[in-house]
């Protein structure tokens, strides 16, 4: 499709071009003066839509006022059919990420559990975002914390008993002994190579119904065994079969809010002023809470009826436990709700009905989900009012100009000369930015610190004058792990590059705690600001454990590789092939030279070198 080059035009111009548009269902983009993106929407009957922005403006919300403000043009994209309109959208929606667009996101990315489906014995994995490069795998969530998902991943492992070594699997099949897990009865045991791929399979449709929350399920099947074993007089397997009964009874006993035990639903409770709001979602399995999320949204986030049916498909398409059930308030309904909900009941496990209650248990629910929504908006806003004086407090102390919406802060850590890293953390508006970190490895003929904090800023710099994205924008203050030299080595490179930033050194008292700040000069004390102080100590924390875990990785790295490139043939890239098949040193020693061949991007000739290269050492060791 040939690229859309957005005009300039009247609203007069904007008002006649959407009166030329087909009643036909479809998506449409909006531009602001600059040619974003800034909102995208979609409709059953694209002119009626569209048009409905530019006329009886008075009666539009305050936001969607200021949206019609900044339209300088539209495109729209005609569609065979309203649900091919709902995927256009949601696709569009996640590729520019418009300003006026509900994201469902705010400081941080809600977490998934993975399960694998491109292995023989699949397994649970903790997941950032849906997709990951894992092809077709499927995913449960999203889930309120990361605690959450490790919880339920453990949960199930312990469930099931299922594995959770770094064996791979067929390959390590009989490869080692089994490990202690499965002496305990905590693993099945595929390493003993006694569990079929069907009966390992079986299994994995009871962890899916595990995180469906079908419990009576699983029950069910779980005492239908118990019961086999017993009669095979296999006593101790009954035995376990029944206490993986009881910790199923004592998961389903928990968090009841409604007395019908077959209410299987999600319930979605909204919040919104001018300033932006909450959307709570509330996770009710077999009558009970399962989970709890709350999304928040901005002041220019628009929320209607259109906007929440893109947003329910960004959130449910492709998940393994969506729900039956999905109730909404009755200010987001409409008769759109069809055609997503046909959408999401053609991809999902059955079909799924979006409810409107006005009255008895699920009304009640739309109230305790809203409830829900409203503290947790004003709680976020109290957090970020209080992360604002913190800032207002450390520009005060530090005579800054601006209040330090971003703060850049560098240590470096070394193991001797042959491993030296710089570590750069992010913190934006008083929350560490983890996406934003960077580290680099040093390689300098005299490594001490100050010259390697030298250089790490002059690369750093570099790298954002070059144009790179990854290093922009340049931050409001920089605090350095260190102290006076530090924060000398640290000006100097800045100043050799042309650019003038605050920079203060976090200096440490003789127990490695923060005592005070330095700008080179003079000695700046936080001690009499205990919220100050937490965040500045939290800084140094944060920045040297960073810098000491991208050292640590650079060490190991040398330490695996240094035995493998010794050996002709075999670089770095080859040797991190091997790595990453073999996961460690001992598993390549232990392998034949044919098990070695198989690697992919390794030669016959490259296997046998291998594989006579730790013969001899071996050879050798035996001869000492």
């Amino acid at each position: 499709m040939k690229e859309y080059i957005p005009q300039q035009l009247s609203f007069s111009e904007l008002l006649e071009k959407a009166k030329s548009l087909p009643l036909s269902p479809g998506v449409y983009l909006f531009f602001d003066v600059r040619g974003q993106i800034i909102y995208v929407g979609k409709s059953r009957a694209l002119k009626n839509r569209v048009l409905s922005y530019f006329t009886n403006i008075g009666k539009h919300n305050a936001k969607t006022q200021r949206l019609v403000q900044c339209i300088s043009d539209f495109q729209t994209i005609v569609t065979f059919s309203e649900t091919e309109a709902l995927i256009l959208e949601n696709e569009k929606i996640k590729l520019h990420m418009p300003k006026f667009n509900i994201r469902l996101k705010d400081d941080k990315d809600y977490p998934y559990i993975c399960l694998s489906t491109d292995e023989s014995f699949p397994r649970l994995s903790f997941a950032r975002k849906r997709g990951g490069g894992k092809k077709g795998a499927r995913y449960f969530g999203p889930y309120s914390s990361s605690a959450t998902v490790h919880s339920l991943i453990d949960t199930a492992n312990k469930l099931f008993c299922l594995p959770t070594c770094k064996r791979k699997f067929p390959r390590d099949i009989g490869r080692e002994r089994p490990c202690l897990y499965y002496q305990m009865g905590r693993c099945v045991g595929v390493c003993t190579g006694k569990v079929s791929r069907e009966e390992y399979q079986r299994r994995m449709e009871d962890v899916i119904l595990f995180f469906r929350h079908d419990y009576k399920k699983i029950a069910s099947d779980l005492e239908k065994k118990m019961e086999e074993a017993a009669q095979e007089l296999q006593f101790e397997r009954a035995a376990a079969l029944r206490d993986r009964i009881a910790a199923l009874k004592t998961l389903s006993e928990t968090k009841q809010v409604v007395r019908d035990l077959h209410f299987h639903a999600d319930v979605f409770g909204i919040f919104s002023d001018e300033a932006g709001g909450c959307i709570h979602r509330l996770s009710v399995r077999e009558g009970r809470l399962a989970d709890s999320i709350s999304f928040h949204f901005g002041a220019d986030e628009i929320l209607s009826a259109e906007s929440f049916c893109s947003m329910l498909i960004s959130l449910y398409r492709g998940r393994e436990d969506m729900p039956s059930r999905i109730l909404l308030p009755a200010s987001v309904e409409n008769e759109e709700y069809d055609a997503t909900a046909a959408l999401l009941s053609a991809e999902g496990h059955s079909p799924v009905r979006f409810v409107f209650p006005r009255r008895g248990e699920g009304r009640a629910l739309l109230k305790m989900a809203e409830e829900n929504a409203k503290a947790a908006t004003l709680h976020r806003r109290a957090q970020m009012e209080k992360d604002q004086s913190v800032l207002i407090s450390l520009a005060k102390l530090l005579s800054l100009e601006v209040v330090p919406e971003r703060i850049e802060s560098i240590d470096i850590s070394n193991s001797g000369s042959s491993a030296v890293s710089a570590g750069i953390i992010t913190v934006e508006n008083a929350r560490f930015l983890k996406r934003a970190y960077k580290s680099f490895t040093l390689s300098l003929e005299h490594p001490d610190d100050l010259a390697c904090m030298y250089e790490a800023v002059s690369r750093r710099i570099r790298r954002y004058r070059n144009g790179d994205a990854a290093f922009s924008p340049l931050p409001d203050l920089i605090l350095v792990d260190g102290a006076e030299g530090q924060v000398a080595a640290v000006k100097k490179a800045l100043q050799d590059q042309g650019i003038s930033l605050p920079v203060f050194g976090m200096v440490k008292d003789a127990f490695h705690k923060t005592r005070c700040l330095t700008d080179g000069e003079r000695e700046i004390s936080i001690a009499f600001d205990t919220a100050l102080f937490r965040f500045v100590y939290g800084i140094q924390e944060e920045v040297h454990r960073f810098s000491l875990s991208r050292m640590d990785s650079q060490r190991r790295r040398g330490v695996k590789k240094s035995s493998l490139t010794a050996i002709e043939g075999i670089g770095e890239k080859k040797a991190g092939i091997l790595l990453r098949e073999w996961k460690s040193i001992q598993a390549i020693r232990k392998a034949t030279e044919e098990e070695l061949a198989q690697t992919k991007g390794i030669s016959a000739a490259d296997a046998r070198r291998i594989y006579q290269h730790y013969q001899n050492l071996e050879k050798r060791d035996s001869e000492k």
